[in-house]
């Protein structure tokens, strides 16, 4: 059964009705944050329909039978309404709907409709299975990073959906519009990858990741996330930000210079260029606003100290101070802490660990800021203290996975836990 309608009728409808829904709602939420985080899972769905649908037409699952603004064969309109209706909606319509419930009579509704929707959608006997990835990876996560921002729980969960969007909106969305203009698919370029150089910049690559990410467990410790409508609620001057005001946006702008080299993409340099504009011009200027009203003249010394785009080699002096105890009695952990203290650390006091009750088993690190580690870890925490070149090393120490096989490592060459006397 189908409705009859015209394919431009049908398409028109597919992309006009939900921003039409999605401005009413807008206009009848004036809450600031229930917005942002609208647009956070309206932005999920619109990443994860895009990659879906090109799968799902690529597999067979259903083909859209229209043409203009198409991107893999997908109709990137029609995806863009998809997006909103199964993103910003659910959350917009939270004080009279719950999204859980919402969510599923969209789910429902889409079944329904999906079947009626030909020429506009044809569908294959299977295209279930693409309907239920399309529930599975982006409604419901959509709607749960947009409920946990709305209200402000589950901090790590949702800090960690947004890196997920931001690098899939980075190193996929952004760079896929740029490619359709010239012409050029991800298939192409990752056929001319290989080579040393090539390895080498991945390499590099990492290393930039891994600060990012560095960045991120700062602002999560401070109580918020990187998205401006979801911010710490404390003032962050530690990790990467001892150095750098804008780490998280350099280390952006500096993997897609990355990947502009290694894959002779223009296209990838040039969207380098404009988030570096856009950063340091309007996002800045608004930035700089909302944290001098939130943190005033506290901010306003540690800014004194940093700059929006070119590290400091040492850390600043108003980062948050931190402890690092050492035990005394035990010869290499003495030996580590003179070689520390003789470096002069920055705002980094080291205790002796042996008058500490109960007893430490092994180096232990402890910030103003909350954070608390242990081991390899405690180390690759002291050397931020230290210098640019040291701090990378400190944050390579600390990070995921990494920082496990390093203290396993550590331990099998006799740096284990030691026995207190």
């Amino acid at each position: 059964m189908t409705t009859g309608l015209d394919v431009g009728v049908l398409r028109t409808g597919a992309v006009l009705t939900p921003v039409l829904l999605t401005a009413v709602l807008w206009l009848l939420t004036p809450d600031p944050r229930r917005r942002g985080a609208a647009v956070l899972a309206a932005l999920w769905n619109l990443v994860g329909l895009l990659a879906v649908n090109a799968v799902a037409v690529a597999a067979g699952a259903w083909h859209f039978g229209t043409a203009g603004a198409m991107w893999a064969q997908v109709p990137v309109d029609v995806v863009a309404g998809w997006a909103l209706l199964w993103g910003a909606v659910p959350i917009l319509l939270t004080p009279w709907l719950r999204p859980a419930l919402c969510a599923g009579l969209l789910v429902a509704f889409d079944a329904l409709v999906m079947g009626v929707l030909d020429p506009l959608v044809t569908l294959a006997p299977r295209w279930w299975i693409g309907e239920l990835a399309t529930v599975g990876l982006c409604l419901i996560p959509g709607v749960l990073l947009g409920v946990l921002t709305d209200r402000g729980t589950g901090l790590r969960l949702r800090a960690a959906g947004q890196v997920a969007l931001f690098g899939a909106t980075a190193g996929f969305l952004l760079p896929a519009i740029a490619f359709a203009g010239t012409g050029r698919s991800w298939s192409q370029l990752w056929a001319q990858f290989g080579g040393p150089a090539d390895l080498v910049a991945a390499q590099l690559g990492l290393i930039v990741l891994v600060i990012a990410l560095a960045a991120v467990a700062e602002f999560v410790r401070g109580g918020g996330t990187p998205y401006p409508w979801d911010p710490p609620v404390r003032l962050v001057r530690s990790g990467p930000y001892a150095y750098l005001a804008n780490p998280m946006q350099l280390c952006a702008v500096t993997l897609l210079l990355i990947g502009a080299a290694v894959f002779a993409a223009p296209e990838l340099a040039a969207i380098a260029g404009a988030g570096a504009v856009f950063g340091a011009g309007l996002a800045g200027w608004s930035e700089r606003g909302d944290l001098v009203r939130r943190f005033g003249a506290d901010w306003t010394a540690y800014r004194g100290t940093v700059t929006d785009w070119l590290p400091r080699w040492t850390p600043s002096r108003l980062r948050q101070p931190a402890r690092l105890y050492v035990a005394g009695g035990c010869d290499p952990c003495s030996r580590l802490g003179c070689w520390l203290a003789a470096r002069a650390p920055v705002a980094l006091q080291i205790v002796d660990a042996d008058a500490v009750r109960p007893a430490l088993h092994r180096l232990r690190y402890t910030g103003a800021d909350g954070l608390s580690v242990d081991g390899t870890r405690a180390l690759g925490a002291a050397l931020e203290h230290l210098s640019l070149g040291w701090a990378v090393t400190g944050w390579l120490l600390r990070a995921p996975l990494l920082g496990g096989l390093v203290q396993l490592v550590a331990d099998a060459v006799g740096a284990g836990p030691r026995v207190p006397r």
